[in-house]
């Protein structure tokens, strides 16, 4: 069905059958070497009376077509150059490798396959159109990425094939890889084509173009011109063709340091090439802006550069116009913030319990005093003679009748003292075992307060209900709260408490809203992308961030660096979001406590981006999966962090070194008042936690262990202030017990007496002072 479908199309093509037949059994062999997946041929329509093909090249296609079905081989015919090339697109679209076989002359259609960025690895272009020689170098170049293949027939019985892609040097040229002899050899090697693998295993010197710029711990770039782009550049980076790239001269800069410079040249010295470093436009890895991208990306998009290294992270955006090699580092986006502060330790002996504990106990220490008081009053009550025995008892403390008794009766001393002591025990035993205590609420009350306080306490009844209960009590304030707030609070005293640390999302989020926090991103990065691009918790962010500054971007930063620098002034709270070993090392390089690294946030993989299409892709991903699976990558991130950490440190005890002595020559030069004015100076930037980048790049990277200090009344201010707050409440208790029920006449006659002896006390104290300087003031 599908070969009477072709047939039908090919009906429009007509061939004179006078003429010779193209070699259809050469072509098949040439196409059996290559052994495709699928094939696609183009044949250009033509009337009758129209030929510009050569005469060899008037064939009856369907031969062809037939030898190839015996090859068991899929094939689709073209007629129509449109149709072709969104064939071709389908295919790479669905990374399928499709080879192209074009009976046209290659200066037709390769400016067009250039310009809709059909070159591909995954696509190979055969040309064939009966000529004696390939065209000349003058006339046509196939450069990379595009795959050429050229089919010549110098004699009737004898073909060679050129392949564009035969070395490794880039430049396009066509070579001579096989032939084919029609009366005894055949093709002289198969496979046809060298693979790639082989090719690009070894580029012999090739001087490749990097773009690069400053992003520690990646690279460390040092810029001798101090401009951020070059206008030359940004001119030719929208839309320049193939052909000016080799006279393109690009600002080249010095590269000192890095773990992706220490990578690249590890390539370099494996696949045995070389390479220069060329300065970015912008000094950014780019952003999409009208379909097409700035910065780095857009080099490589344009042809201008052939690797772009540093953190460069996978995006479904920058796949549509560069390539990504294997991972080079399996990392996470995350941000940063300062450290989490000390809270005030003013409330530090509120620290121990939680906010939503303290009600609950201040709870139980009310009811407590209540509860106990009915476990003693509910028995009595329950009794039925509990009113007469109060009444009889309201009528014994009163036994005046008794006076006139002892008074007639004459008792001996003994008789009287031994009634006396049985009164007095029959009276305890009845108020043991049947009277209450006097105020007993307002005792429970006191008691189960100062039985929480700790402090000593009188047993109010002796029941066992209220003996069980006092334990109960006893056991929970003494080995349950007191304790664990001891504990707790001594804790709390040996590490002070902090903020609780912005680690998520959102956390972020609330500090922003709430605690006007700001968040600031590296501008033109993967990051940005993902916040511009992402959804729910980023989207939100993204809108919160851009009303930091609506009119300009003000939330946006040329590095992670510098956002470190903004966070270590401390003048406000900011926030850095970006990738996590990045941030991780700017941490370790300003002290790990003075910032906050966040949780994971979402993972990304940051890769080495080449050209779409990038012929020598698989073998730049066999080199790096070798790498990552001998940990070669991890060893050499960990050793750019050693190493770097010690020129931070060597650096600053040379500057440290050098302040010392400058400060040295001075004091022998200055006046003691200009030194102490000078040590004001010095000392307030030290106060406001330095107010400029410098000072953050000078500090010290600080030990990450906490060293426990001495109790000092700093930390015990907070326990002064109850005792000020119990002292001021006691105070005015009292006024408002002499404002409500007077004053005791004798009471009024003391507080007289003892201020008139404090007035004169004063006043004599006041005067031998006076004396005591007027007559140093005489003498």
């Amino acid at each position: 069905m599908a070969y009477q479908v072709l047939r039908e199309h090919l009906c429009r093509v007509r061939i004179p059958s006078y003429k010779r037949k193209l070699p259809e059994d050469t072509l098949s062999q040439i196409v059996k070497g290559l052994k495709p997946i699928q094939l696609a041929i183009l044949v250009k329509p033509c009337e009758e009376d129209d030929w510009e093909m050569d005469a060899d090249l008037r064939v009856h296609v369907d031969e062809f077509i037939l030898r190839l079905h015996q090859l068991y081989f899929k094939s689709v015919i073209f007629y129509d150059t449109e149709l072709f090339f969104g064939f071709v697109e389908a295919s790479l679209a669905g990374s399928i490798e499709s080879v192209n076989l074009i009976f046209r002359q290659p200066a037709e259609l390769t400016p067009m396959i250039l310009e809709r960025k059909l070159a591909h690895r995954l696509s190979l272009f055969i040309f064939y159109w009966g000529a004696r020689q390939p065209p000349k170098r003058s006339e046509i170049t196939f450069r990379e990425p595009m795959r050429a293949v050229v089919i010549t027939r110098p004699r009737k019985k004898a073909f060679r094939i050129y392949y564009n892609q035969a070395h490794p040097d880039g430049n396009g040229h066509l070579s001579l890889v096989s032939w084919y002899d029609g009366d005894n050899l055949g093709l002289s090697k198969e496979p046809l084509l060298p693979p790639a693998s082989n090719v690009y295993s070894n580029f012999h010197g090739r001087i490749f173009r990097v773009p690069v710029f400053h992003s520690p711990p990646w690279f460390w770039v040092n810029y001798e011109n101090e401009t951020s782009g070059n206008s030359t550049l940004d001119s030719l980076t929208s839309d320049e063709s193939y052909e000016m790239v080799d006279d393109l001269e690009m600002p080249e800069v010095n590269v000192t340091g890095g773990r992706d410079h220490r990578l690249l040249q590890l390539l370099a010295e494996h696949m045995h090439f070389e390479f220069v470093y060329i300065d970015t436009p912008g000094r950014t890895q780019g952003s999409l802006t009208n379909e097409t991208f700035t910065g780095g990306i857009g080099l490589l998009q344009n042809g201008l550069g052939d690797f772009f290294l540093g953190d460069v992270s996978l995006s479904w955006e920058r796949r549509k116009a560069i390539e990504f090699s294997f991972f080079t580092l399996a990392d996470s986006g995350a941000f940063a913030t300062h450290a989490p502060r000390r809270l005030n330790e003013a409330l530090a002996i509120l620290r121990p319990f939680k906010a939503d504990v303290w009600p609950y106990l201040i709870l139980t220490v009310i009811v407590s005093g209540p509860v106990f008081y009915f476990i003693i009053y509910i028995p009595f009550r329950w009794q039925t003679d509990f009113k007469e025995r109060r009444m009889k008892r309201t009528f014994k403390r009163n036994p005046y009748h008794m006076v006139y008794i002892r008074e007639i009766t004459r008792l001996d001393n003994k008789i009287s003292r031994r009634l006396a002591c049985e009164d007095r025990e029959r009276d305890r035993k009845v108020a043991k075992e049947d009277e209450l205590p006097d105020n007993l609420f307002y005792k429970c009350i006191w008691f189960t307060v100062q039985l929480f306080l700790k402090q000593s306490c009188q047993e109010l009844y002796h029941g066992y209900r209220a003996k069980f209960l006092m334990i109960v009590y006893w056991i929970a304030a003494t080995y349950v709260l007191a304790d664990v707030y001891s504990a707790q609070l001594t804790s709390q005293f040996a590490r002070p408490a902090r903020e609780p640390p912005i680690n998520t999302l959102h956390r972020l989020q609330k500090a922003m809203i709430q605690d006007g926090y700001l968040l600031f991103v590296e501008r033109e990065s993967s990051s940005l992308e993902m916040l511009e691009n992402g959804t729910e918790i980023f989207r939100q962010l993204y809108a919160l961030m851009k009303l930091q500054s609506p009119d300009e971007e003000g939330y946006l930063i040329d590095s992670v660096e510098a956002g470190m620098h903004l966070i270590a002034d401390g003048l406000e709270n900011k926030a850095v979001l970006g990738g996590r070993e990045t941030l991780y090392f700017n941490i370790q390089q300003y002290g790990s406590k003075t910032f906050q690294l966040s949780q994971k946030l979402y993972t990304r993989y940051s890769a080495v981006a080449v050209q779409i299409g990038c012929p020598f892709l698989d073998s730049l991903n066999n080199v790096l999966i070798h790498l990552f699976e001998g940990g070669i990558l991890d060893k050499m991130t960990t050793a750019e962090y050693e190493t770097q950490s010690r020129m931070i440190t060597k650096d600053m005890k040379k500057n440290h070194h050098n302040n010392n002595q400058n400060k040295n020559q001075k004091s022998h030069q200055a006046d003691p008042a200009e030194m102490s004015s000078q040590g004001d100076e010095t000392n307030s930037p030290n106060e406001s936690q330095g107010k400029t980048a410098d000072n953050a790049e000078m500090k010290k990277p600080q030990v990450a262990t906490t060293i426990i200090q001495p109790l000092n009344l700093r930390m015990l201010q907070g326990a002064f202030i109850v005792l000020i707050v119990g002292y001021t409440m006691a105070a005015l208790m009292l006024f408002l017990e002499l404002f409500c029920h007077g004053m005791n006449p004798s009471l009024i006659r003391v507080c007289k007496n003892n201020l008139h002896t404090t007035i004169r006390c004063l006043r004599k104290s006041i005067w031998k002072r006076l004396r005591w300087l007027l007559l140093r003031i005489w003498k």
